[in-house]
């Protein structure tokens, strides 16, 4: 295991109700009445009556509110240099999401552009060092991205899909009331459950070795995403089965379990290629696709922790033969992914035209991707080849 510094400032607000104290969350985080800046996406938050519950408890609190909305999934740069123009002098002193991850991660890049005097896509090319933004309050309506509690921000400009992180984007609370998803569409719910457990395991196939307890830490969250996402996709208004959901993909992406070793996010940046290319692609569906592939292509080389996995999460027999094994594991993992509905080819996901080499290239402009097995332009070809 590797030396960490393991640091979580965002204070989780969980169960019925929640949402009517985020006029109170507010104004401690401010310290004081101010304006507060409510961004959010379309007109479901007032569909459910979200929208008039925060309302009232804002001005209840005593805050000025400036609303921002029309946050499309896979958040486009336009949407957050367009509010950061227009708030700039406003005298914003905090930013509040109600949303899921696109909303929330809008808000931070509007938390950060509106501390900062350039263009704030300049943290995303890498040009500028992130280190101030406005606090960000995040109330969560879909569980999935845990943008909720993480230091990262993921953002499209011109057909690229680029994250940033930094310690100041992490939401000071996160307000988390597992009634609010009741109302989810089903498609939204299975590619939540499938973003969620991506996140487990972009830190859970690691080289690291020596890490037994975030290991074992990460199977049970797993585990649990397994049993409680078919209930929930089948039944959204089991609320007791939202609420292991709701706390799996919450704790998913905050860091604790990459406690100790060096993570790997090569799926997701394969991933954000195909989202990026067409961003009518749900980010869950696309991870479905991508990630039996990329273990069918890397197990090959790191056996050990694939059969770990198969055994220990899918409750996969152990073979004789490891190859077996793991083919088992996949295989399972698959069957979970479609029985929610998930696609798992490109075909299935609508983009079996995509234009493969190309978005390999551009996913390894910078260098490889991936750390459990570095991979190259040909090598993500091959496996996007292999997920048609």
């Amino acid at each position: 295991m590797q030396n960490f510094t393991y640091f979580n400032s965002t204070r989780l607000v969980f169960g019925r109700g929640a949402e009517n104290d985020t006029g109170r969350i507010a104004r401690d985080i401010m310290g004081r009445c101010g304006k507060v800046l409510l961004i959010y996406g379309g007109g479901s938050i007032k569909r459910t009556g979200l929208y008039d519950r925060v309302m009232k408890s804002l001005e209840d609190a005593g805050l000025t509110v400036i609303e921002k909305r029309g946050v499309q999934p896979n958040p486009h740069m336009g949407l957050v240099r367009e509010t950061v123009d227009w708030m700039r002098d406003q005298g914003v002193g905090l930013v509040l999401a109600v949303g899921g991850g696109s909303v929330i991660d809008t808000a931070k890049a509007v938390a950060a552009g509106l501390e900062y005097e350039g263009d704030c896509w300049d943290f995303f090319e890498g040009k500028a060092k992130l280190e101030k933004a406005l606090p960000v309050l995040a109330v969560l309506t879909l569980p999935a991205a845990g943008s909720e509690q993480s230091i990262r921000c993921v953002i499209t400009h011109h057909g690229t899909k680029t994250g940033v992180g930094a310690e100041c984007l992490r939401p000071k609370a996160a307000i988390v009331n597992p009634e609010l998803f009741m109302t989810l569409p089903k498609h939204l719910i299975a590619a939540g459950v499938v973003d969620m457990m991506s996140h487990i395991m972009e830190r859970y196939f690691s080289a690291t070795t020596e890490t037994a307890y975030v290991d074992a830490q990460a199977e049970a969250a797993l585990r649990t995403a397994l049993e409680f996402g078919p209930k929930v996709w089948e039944n959204p208004k089991d609320y007791d089965s939202w609420c292991q959901i709701g706390l799996v993909g919450s704790f998913a992406h905050n860091g604790y379990f990459g406690m100790g070793r060096v993570e790997d996010w090569a799926c997701h940046a394969i991933e954000h290629e195909l989202s990026g290319w067409n961003d009518a692609i749900v980010h869950g569906m696309g991870l479905a696709v991508v990630i039996p592939a990329w273990m069918r292509y890397v197990s090959k080389k790191h056996p050990a922790r694939f059969v770990q996995f198969a055994v220990n999460v899918l409750g996969i027999e152990k073979q004789d033969d490891d190859a077996r094994t793991i083919e088992l594991g996949i295989a399972k993992l698959c069957g979970f992914y479609q029985s929610l509905g998930m696609p798992i080819t490109l075909r299935e996901l609508g983009a079996a035209d995509c234009p493969i080499e190309s978005l390999a290239r551009h996913c390894c402009r910078s260098g490889r991707v991936g750390h459990l097995e570095p991979l190259d332009a040909g090598d993500v070809t091959e496996i996007l080849i292999s997920a048609r």
